[in-house]
């Protein structure tokens, strides 16, 4: 009997101000808002057979923090940095 796959594993951190996504600036931005870019994501895992948790944070040590707590459990971490790519002093 053949062993039975591993089911992927992956994080994905949102970080600040992309909760205002859709909301803010939209004619840079547009409309789309983060809850519809989580549906996609969470749509597309189940189709790939990947288990996802998503967490979004304005407060860059709440991401290290969930980067710490899923060492053991994800295969892959996703971070869509927002504005930590202008401003992060880490």
């Amino acid at each position: 009997m053949a062993a039975k796959k591993k089911r992927r594993r992956i994080l994905i951190l949102h970080g600040p101000n992309l909760n205002l996504l859709g909301t803010r600036q939209t004619e840079i931005y547009g409309t789309t808002t983060l809850q519809d870019v989580n549906r996609r994501i969470v749509s597309l895992a189940d189709e790939l057979g990947v288990e996802t948790r998503i967490i979004q944070s304005n407060h860059e040590g709440v991401l290290i923090e969930a980067i710490h707590e899923v060492r053991d459990w994800a295969d892959v971490i996703i971070i869509n940095a927002g504005a930590f790519t202008h401003y992060s002093i880490a």
